[in-house]
């Protein structure tokens, strides 16, 4: 006999599966206060709560246990018909819901759920006394389940032994182990009956306890024997010939308890209603899944990341043996090498990096319930629409970016939407309509937040600059509207007339640029006034391993992201202009501003040199934003792994990290959105030898980064 294992591996589990239950039971109320005809999903959240409910008790949770059976019965209404799921009873029900969430994370931090829950039970149990009794009907007759299977007396073999089979609490696919040991059964022994039967075991409607009426020759190790390889089975008993009416009125009581166990059904959509050898391999398949926990997974992607680092040094140490001793047989066997571990390190990179790839749904589902109590308390009415919930994303950037998200969805709901009456005034439907999607975009994830209300008055913006000393009043009226709208996003500013707890302090859209910048992302804001905004986020898919173009000014080298790189060019000094103070070049039939990196990277132990008449540009784009970077030279590109610097440089603008090179130097990875709002970068100057004025000098020119 293996040994069990202890409780905190069963306790694990439980968590893992209260997590998933309680979000199921939280998103299935609000979409129910929607749709409250839909008895598919009324199932789906009792399910959850029921499920709950059996493990709480089994890991001896009683206040949960209690909280959900509570639950259950004021959900028992809506599916008998007897109540209707008004907002006011599913506030009662999401009220269950937060305390089951405050007991969870109780229980993770090693602490218990004796939690009070007197007054929330009550709560659910008045609103659960107001249901009217069918007349129709008696609590014995009515049937949860929706098989009509009647719970008359069902016939006992003559002449055979009973097996009685309990499952573990944990067992999570109930019909997929109730097959499998009928199955086993059936090799070791004749079965004539069991309850529940085939076909009910098929259709998903198992319970914890199984009864096998076999053969009365049939031996107690051989059934004990084929039972005992099968995962999640809590007990075997093994009972001679029994009295009929008894065994029936267990099964009775059994069959009674299969559809109060709606967790009877959990083989999921893809499982229910197949054939016995499907749902076998379905059993294999659901074997071959592990869990691993995140700490791992991060301590993998550490792990390839140095593999990553040493590919590229090893590949610079075959170059230079090549150029060395060249046709050397040695030398051969070590290109040779290299080049199939190169292959490997990049196909595990690849596998790894699926393994760190989340469905952004993961981070949209925590919205719907954040959206709909802050429409209540604001009085405004307002629809959240999820889009693109399968796109997927690395778990360290869906990490980051829910606060920037609970921050545009507030501010949508209590700046942008108007209330009701507002709207109906307006010609628009009273309910507004915010919609939060996904999508990809080859290298990008592109993430929107677009609502239908007021919109922004870039006016007000620039009025509200100016009153927060943000911008002096010349400066307000020299931005164009567009320029205007994307002052939402300074520190400070705030269009809300009020402070509240919700908004007024100016720091949530500062917030929202910040951990986007942060993630080497851009956001931009459009908006219509009378007709609503949107504010579109662009985002890298990861941020662990990334594609770079070294360049180098002075002696230092840095990494610029390829996200952000457009193209490389040549230009001579006479082909910089000024424009109102402003070094720019004419590219591509637009005007380009010009930053010298060399400038940049004196603030961080570079220098500035040039060279020859010509200048190397690197256009990189940010947003809507394209600036040229003068650099010395081009390295080359190269696969980086991104470091954090740490405390030794302090906060310097401009840079997200370092890495290391080929040859084990060490480069700076460049933040280009944050070089691009650095104003010291906005005013420093360059010197083009080749460009002189009227007096023979050379000619100076303010750079400009906006």
């Amino acid at each position: 006999m293996t040994q069990s294992p202890d409780r905190s591996e069963y306790l694990a589990i439980f968590l893992e599966e209260a997590e998933e239950q309680i979000e199921t039971f939280d998103d299935g109320l609000l979409r129910l206060e929607k749709e409250p005809d839909n008895p598919e999903l009324l199932q789906e959240i009792f399910r959850a709560a029921h499920s709950l409910k059996s493990s709480a008790a089994a890991m001896g949770f009683g206040a949960m246990s209690a909280l959900c059976h509570a639950s259950e019965n004021l959900l028992d209404g809506f599916r008998s018909g007897e109540m209707r799921p008004d907002t006011d009873v599913i506030d009662v029900l999401l009220t269950a819901v937060d305390s089951l969430k405050s007991m969870k994370e109780t229980i993770c931090a090693g602490g218990s759920d004796d939690h009070d829950v007197a007054e929330v039970i009550a709560a659910l149990e008045a609103a659960a006394a107001h249901r009217t009794p069918n007349p129709n009907t008696s609590g014995d007759e009515r049937s949860p389940d929706s098989s009509g299977e009647s719970t008359a007396a069902v016939p006992v073999p003559e002449d055979s032994r009973q097996v009685v089979v309990r499952l573990s609490p944990e067992c999570q696919m109930r019909s997929v182990r109730a097959h499998m040991i009928f199955t086993a059964l059936a090799s070791a022994c004749e079965v004539l009956a069991a309850h529940p039967s085939k076909e009910e075991i098929r259709a998903g409607n198992v319970g914890h306890d199984l009864v096998f009426f076999v053969a009365a020759k049939a031996e107690d190790d051989d059934l004990h024997a084929a039972l005992d390889p099968i995962s999640d089975v809590a007990s075997v008993e093994v009972l001679s010939a029994v009295d009929a009416v008894t065994t029936e009125r267990q099964l009775t009581s059994l069959a009674r308890a299969r559809r109060t166990d709606e967790r009877a059904v959990d083989v999921g959509p893809s499982g229910r209603g197949q054939s016995s050898s499907e749902l076998a391999a379905l059993a294999k398949k659901t074997d071959q899944t592990v869990r691993v926990s995140i700490s791992r997974l991060d301590n993998l992607m550490n792990l390839v990341g140095e593999l990553v680092i040493d590919r590229t040094r090893v590949s610079q140490l075959a170059t230079d043996f090549a150029a060395a001793y060249g046709g050397v047989d040695l030398v051969l066997q070590l290109k040779e090498t290299h080049s199939h571990m190169a292959r490997i390190v990049s196909d595990l990179q690849e596998e790894v990096m699926k393994t760190r790839m989340l469905p952004i749904a993961q981070l949209f589902r925590r919205f719907p319930r954040m959206v709909r109590d802050l429409a209540h308390k604001v009085q405004k009415e307002v629809d959240l629409i999820l889009e693109g919930e399968d796109t997927e994303l690395d778990r360290s950037v869906i990490e980051e970016m829910a606060d920037p998200l609970g921050h545009l969805l507030r501010n949508a709901v209590d700046h942008g939407m108007e209330t009701p009456d507002g709207r109906t005034r307006v010609g628009k439907p009273r309910t507004g309509r915010i919609i939060l999607g996904a999508r990809q975009e080859e290298n990008h994830i592109i993430i929107e937040v677009t609502d239908d209300g007021a919109g922004m008055d870039p006016q007000m913006l620039r009025e509200s600059a100016v009153a927060r000393g943000i911008l002096s009043d010349k400066a307000a009226a020299a931005l164009s509207d567009e320029e205007a709208v994307q002052l939402i996003f300074a520190s400070g500013l705030s269009t809300s007339r009020a402070v509240s707890d919700v908004s007024g302090r100016g720091v949530g859209m500062d917030v929202v640029k910040t951990n986007v910048s942060r993630l080497h992302g851009t956001a931009r804001v459009q908006t219509k006034l009378g007709l609503g905004s949107t504010v579109t986020i662009r985002l890298p898919l990861t941020l662990a391993i990334s594609q770079a173009l070294l360049v180098t000014s002075g002696k230092a080298v840095a990494a610029l992201p390829l996200i952000y790189v457009v193209e490389t060019t040549r230009i001579s000094g006479d082909q910089v202009k000024t424009i109102q103070g402003h070094c720019v070049i004419s590219h591509r039939g637009r005007v380009l501003p010009l930053l010298d990196l060399g400038r940049a990277l004196e603030q961080m132990g570079g220098s500035v040199t040039r060279n020859g008449g010509l200048m190397r540009i690197v256009v990189v784009k940010s947003a809507d934003q394209e600036v040229g970077l003068i650099v010395e030279s081009l390295v080359g590109e190269q696969e980086i792994v991104l470091k954090p610097i740490g405390d030794a440089l302090g906060d310097v603008p401009g840079l997200s990290g370092a890495t290391i090179l080929g040859d084990g130097t060490v480069a700076l990875v460049l933040d280009v959105a944050s070089l691009m709002d650095q104003a010291w970068l906005r005013e420093a100057s360059v010197t083009t030898p080749q460009a002189a004025n009227s007096n023979g000098q050379p000619a100076t020119y303010l750079e400009n980064g906006a």
